[in-house]
């Protein structure tokens, strides 16, 4: 009985000992990749941040826009003053 113990805790420190060099081996063989892609997600990330904050941007315009009065020429050039 002591000797399958003895066994079985072996066992499971060797599982443990390859996953953590399987684990060391792909940080250090994939690192120049899971840069590249981390940078990749960050740039991602920017540009969708950046889009949005455009998009509040136009949005703003928009509504100042519909506040203001109409300067478009040919509504100016129609829009006599008159009561209709």
């Amino acid at each position: 009985m002591r000797e399958a113990a003895k066994n079985g805790m072996r066992s499971g420190l060797v599982v443990i000992g390859a996953l953590a060099f399987g684990y060391l081996t792909l940080q250090l063989g994939f690192k120049p990749y899971l840069e590249k892609a981390q940078l990749h997600n960050s740039d991602i990330a920017n540009d969708n941040d950046l889009s949005r904050q455009s998009d509040k941007q136009k949005q703003q315009q928009d509504e100042e826009h519909d506040q203001n009065p109409i300067n478009d020429a040919a509504a100016i050039i129609l829009d006599d003053g008159s009561p209709s």
